[in-house]
């Protein structure tokens, strides 16, 4: 920890050294009312043209007077609002050099008009934006999300796709850190793909994707991260929402939901919950042939039928305690279960192609996870120039236990008689246990240099424990000699500082993160552990320049690391057929991603990004065959060296007034050089995917969405998949006097969307086609209750408050 406190202060030194002052100049301007009179205490704020970032503001004196100093050079105007009076805004202006003055005209407030008192929340974003780096989906402004999980919309967002094992991908690259609320989910790939498939999307406000992270957040992730912002309440008075919403495809689901909010100037309360079942189909069809001096056939299909019960909740407490400190307390959690039955038949045929048995396998299981988190937060308001300091502790607990029974025979092709059965059951449980606390500081030097600066501690303890159990003479009897536990520790000290400054047109940050891991993997029945203790250094660079209004161009560096989950560390051993299963690796050790992007942005609008990335002893999975029983072993490995050249491409359009179309194209070139004990091999692919979404505003408060998406083939590691695509429609229509929703849409209309890949390498060949419940039809009513309406003053004065705390962005 010393190191990182002394590394730390070096660059601080190192940056202190070298920052310089854009010229600065002075700003003067008069309030008044429309007769003329001075008009005292107005919120007065001077913003920038581009994008309406607030870089200082006051409040007008007893003469209306307001002077602004030390403004950098660029392009502004001047915002003011009182109580009572229409917002208005001045001509743009511009500071040239150092110490130069402009003197504004007097700028009138007219009076409001009376049904101006209140406003009634009626704007609308479009479900895809980009801001501040992030590609941002406005869930609750899509038309089609109703009915759908929060998987549902990551396969319709930009760059993101999902491979054959419901695993995220972004611009082609696996390694995505998901996050829910800011928090890092920490969960296994399989338990968080149960998550996203159990999470409505009517509990979801946005999600951003976020490809060249900060050094503030966690360096986990190599090829970005996923934040899911659920809802919560902003207006005030009380206030709520209820929803309810149904379904199906080949099965049937539903969902209901209340979100409520209580807002005051110094208390809000809110919370919501979900409860819901869907129920789902998928199938699989499998090819595989194996090497060596038996060589076989294996052609299996499997029809696993799946059943989600979710429960979710969040709730909390924010209270000022002045108006420059608040302290919350939220806490959250759900406990959902999870039932699934699937029976397969696979024959068997020898080296010429005959096949001579058949086995039949049958797996019923079910799966319970909970988990509960609570999070405290303090934040002080230093200034009004936005620096501020904060502290987040946060406790979590997750609990997952499964029972699948497994049986299966084998049964002569030509005489039908069964040649041998067995059956067996495995109970394991997982406890995992997350304490964190972490503090942030956001220093305003002036309005040119930005400093940021915090530390985190986490400590992460897993404990799995699995049971066998074979069934003997009818009855399942313990197996000692297969039980195992493993134990899992992760501890993870970090700080980070990071460096902002505006030099005339160009934006600088500059950070570094520094994270000491150390991690001890024991499994007590195999005998073996683990221990690690490593020091990472992450920097990342970014430089933004504005050309003109309309012309910027960013430039942007991060390394990243990516660490095995903790289901990948743990060596048990999961049956899914007699010669097919599944294995952790504790000896994985962690990934690591340089990251480059160009982005060129045109009108605040139109954007261009060029990326390349490296990634160093990336791990995925990885297939081995048993010669002696012929059975396929997967597991990860570390494999080698992962690059990817990309070219991202956002093209939003409005053709005419009621047409909004949102456009994003990428290209993106993979490439794995994979070591291997047998022969080293290398895949590629050139690929692209492309993703639009059309908006239609029609009379009479209708609103019509079409959208559809397309994946060309690509490669994951030892995967090579064929192209995916779908198409989506959906209409929406206000009701119940504009305080409801009615939503209706169709989901995959050609039942289109499904991974087909083939591994092939050495003695190893299979072949995957899995396909799930996607084409459905959704309906989803929402009906909003209480102060449906935000009083004007308070939500300027919140707004600008916020606008205020971003200043020197």
């Amino acid at each position: 920890m010393n190191k990182i406190i002394l590394t730390g202060c070096l660059l601080l030194c190192a940056i202190l050294s070298f920052a310089q002052q854009a010229p600065k100049g002075k700003v003067l301007v008069k309030i008044t009312d429309a007769a003329g009179s001075p008009l005292p205490y107005a919120s007065v704020a001077v913003r920038k043209t581009a994008d309406s970032a607030v870089v200082k503001g006051q409040m007008s004196d007893a003469g209306g007077q307001c002077v602004f100093e030390g403004i950098p050079e660029g392009s502004y105007f001047i915002h003011a609002t009182q109580l009572g009076y229409a917002e208005q805004r001045s001509e743009v202006f511009r500071i040239t050099a150092a110490g130069s003055q402009v003197n504004l005209k007097a700028l009138a407030l007219t009076p409001a008009s009376r049904d101006l008192k209140t406003v009634d929340v009626v704007a609308q974003k479009p479900f895809i934006e980009r801001s501040e780096g992030k590609t941002i989906l406005n869930v609750e402004s899509s038309v089609a999300a109703a009915g759908n999980t929060a998987m549902d919309l990551l396969r319709r967002a930009p760059g993101v796709s999902v491979d054959k094992d419901e695993n995220l991908v972004i611009k082609g690259k696996q390694g995505v850190t998901v996050m829910l609320d800011g928090k890092i989910t920490y969960l296994s790939p399989e338990a968080l793909a149960e998550l996203l498939k159990s999470m409505p999307a009517e509990t979801i406000s946005q999600i951003e994707i976020i490809t060249s992270p900060s050094a503030k957040y966690d360096a986990a992730g190599t090829s970005g991260m996923i934040n899911i912002k659920t809802k919560k309440g902003q207006m005030t008075g009380f206030n709520g929402t209820a929803t309810v919403s149904g379904g199906g495809g080949r099965y049937l689901f539903y969902n209901t939901g209340l979100n409520i909010n209580w807002r005051t100037k110094k208390l809000n309360v809110f919370g919501n919950l979900n409860h819901g079942d869907r129920k789902n189909f998928n199938t699989r069809e499998l090819h595989r042939r194996t090497g060596g001096s038996n060589p076989l056939q294996f052609r299996q299909e499997v029809y696993q039928i799946n059943d989600f019960m979710y429960r979710s909740y969040k709730g909390g407490i924010d209270y000022s305690l002045t108006e420059k400190q608040t302290i919350g307390v939220m806490v959250n959690g759900y406990s959902n279960a999870f039932w699934r039955r699937a029976p397969s038949a696979t024959e068997i045929a020898n080296k010429g192609g005959a096949t001579d048995s058949l086995l039949h396998t049958g797996i019923d299981a079910n799966n319970r996870f909970t988990n509960t988190s609570v999070n405290l937060n303090y934040k002080l308001k230093m200034d009004t120039s936005g620096s501020e300091f904060t502290i987040d502790a946060d406790y979590a607990r997750f609990h997952n236990r499964m029972n699948t029974e497994l049986s299966d025979s084998v049964v002569d092709a030509h005489s039908a008689a069964v040649l041998q059965s067995n059956a067996l059951r495995t109970m394991p449980f997982t406890n995992i246990t997350i304490k964190s606390i972490k503090g942030d500081l956001v220093k305003v030097l002036n309005k040119s240099v930005r400093l940021e600066a915090g530390v985190k501690a986490s400590f992460v303890n897993t404990e799995n424990n699995m049971r066998y159990d074979s069934l003997l003479h009818g009855e399942y009897v313990p197996v000692p000699s297969q039980y195992d536990q493993f134990i899992y520790d992760e501890n993870v000290l970090a700080a980070y500082l990071i460096y902002k400054q505006q030099l005339k047109k160009t934006d600088f940050v500059l950070g570094l993160r520094l994270e000491q891991t150390i991690s001890d993997g024991n499994s007590i029945s195999l005998k073996t552990r683990v221990e690690r203790k490593y020091l990472d250094y992450f920097p990342n660079l970014s430089i933004d320049h504005r050309f003109t209004d309309d012309h910027k161009l960013s430039l942007a560096y991060t390394k990243r690391i990516n660490r095995p989950g903790y289901g990948q560390l743990n060596p048990f051993l999961f049956f899914l057929d007699k010669y097919t299963f599944f294995r952790g690796n504790s000896y994985l050790t962690p990934e690591y991603t340089h990251n480059t992007e160009m982005t060129y942005m045109f009108k605040q609008k139109y954007m261009a990004t060029l990326g390349y990335s490296r990634t160093n002893d990336v791990y995925d999975e990885f297939l081995l065959t048993d010669e002696a029983t012929n059975a396929t072993i997967s597991t990860n490995k570390n494999l080698g060296t992962q690059t990817t050249y990309s070219l991202n491409l956002t093209l939003p359009f409005d053709p005419v007034k009621w047409w909004n179309t949102s456009n994003n194209v990428s290209i993106y070139y993979n490439q794995y050089q994979i070591r291997d004990t047998v022969r080293d091999f290398t895949t590629e692919r050139l690929a692209w995917s492309f993703n639009s979404t059309n908006t239609f505003t029609l009379p009479r408060d209708y609103k019509l969405e079409v959208s559809g998406w397309y994946d060309a083939p690509n490669v994951y590691g030892i995967w090579k998949s064929k192209a995916m695509w779908s198409a989506n429609i959906g209409i929406q229509k206000t009701v119940l006097k504009k305080k409801g929703t009615l939503k209706v849409n169709v989901n995959d209309i050609f039942a289109s969307a499904r991974f087909q890949g083939v591994a092939e390498y050495n003695d190893i060949y299979l072949s995957v086609n899995n396909r799930w419940q996607n084409r459905t039809v959704n309906v989803s009513l929402s009906y909003r209750f209480g102060n449906t309406k935000v009083e004007a003053a308070r939500e300027r004065k919140t707004g600008s408050e916020e606008e205020l705390r971003r200043a020197g962005n």
